[in-house]
């Protein structure tokens, strides 16, 4: 094996751990739920995420890591970026609680981001593919199918469903706001930015809104403890360690698959069974996901032999 092939192989490990880090974090978002609110449960998780990703920085820069800090497009991307973290992980949390949802059709319908982010180039007069809107098509048939059901002659989705779908909008505003500032600002100034914006709008609003508990608090822990420093700090930094080598588009596939995690891991821990619509939906949701994301040249990978390429 070359020494390139062995750093993809490599690379492609680090991002399947990552996306399976993220998948086993829907089902400890729900079992934090039974805990705490949307927002005092999304203030501790990324309050903990916060401190391990400085240290991680600490580490990582040295004596620099300061430095990122002084800029003003730090601060614009952080507000930026935290403020959309902040609605996408409020719309989830909030979402997941319902008992209909759960942590695998949460993963799925998150997942949808991917097929927005194209939709939302058309505001900015980027076109959108035949193979977008193949993926489009195919996501909403599956959303479809995954969560609305029939109440007589009416069809209708579940509450806890429509707030994680809400969210999916506001990842695909997360991903494009980081595109914008990803060349501008170092990534890991911008991820502790971002983490605290978000962290400390999540306390304001709980301070407002919901109570605070202690013996809540104690319940929540290792949940929080897992979000915050497995999902947030390490994850993160795996992500970021596995994208300098890992093919754009293994990377699009590999990062597909936390969805499948979730509803794998919501199996195994929280005995979380869906029905044979619900996985036809996320099976047409992963499919349209795929199509999305994948170039059409990685489809033909291989169909076409080199005896049939044109000579020069």
């Amino acid at each position: 094996m070359s020494r390139m092939n062995k750093e993809k192989l490599n690379s492609n490990f680090l991002l399947l751990l990552t996306s399976t880090i993220w998948g086993f974090g829907f089902v400890a978002q729900e079992k934090g739920a039974q805990y705490l609110g949307p927002n005092m449960f999304n203030g501790a998780r990324y309050s903990i995420g916060a401190f391990c990703l400085f240290a991680i920085l600490i580490v990582y820069h040295r004596g620099r890591f300061l430095d990122g800090f002084r800029s003003r497009e730090w601060i614009k991307s952080s507000l930026s970026a935290g403020v959309f973290l902040f609605f996408g992980s409020l719309f989830q949390q909030a979402g997941i609680t319902d008992e209909e949802t759960g942590a695998g059709k949460a993963g799925f319908i998150t997942g949808l981001y991917v097929v927005i982010v194209p939709l939302f180039g058309l505001i900015v007069g980027r076109r959108a593919s035949f193979q977008t809107w193949g993926g489009v098509v195919l996501a909403t048939v599956g959303l479809w199918l995954l969560s609305f059901k029939q109440a007589g002659t009416k069809w209708s989705i579940g509450e806890g469903d429509l707030l994680v779908f809400f969210g999916a909008f506001c990842w695909a505003g997360h991903v494009l706001v980081i595109d914008r500032f990803t060349n501008r600002v170092s990534s890991l100034h911008l991820a502790i930015g971002q983490v605290v914006v978000c962290a400390l709008l999540s306390w304001l609003v709980a301070f407002f809104k919901e109570p605070i508990d202690l013996a809540a608090f104690k319940g929540a822990f290792f949940p929080v403890l897992y979000l915050g420093a497995m999902s947030i700090a390490i994850a993160f930094t795996l992500q970021i360690i596995g994208q300098r080598k890992a093919d754009p588009t293994h990377a699009s596939i590999i990062f597909a698959m936390e969805a499948v995690v979730g509803v794998i891991a919501g199996w195994m821990i929280l005995d979380e069974q869906l029905s044979r619509r619900e996985l036809i939906g996320c099976l047409m949701m992963f499919c349209g996901m795929l199509i999305s994301q994948v170039p059409i040249r990685f489809i033909r990978l291989g169909l076409t032999s080199d005896n049939n390429k044109p000579k020069k």
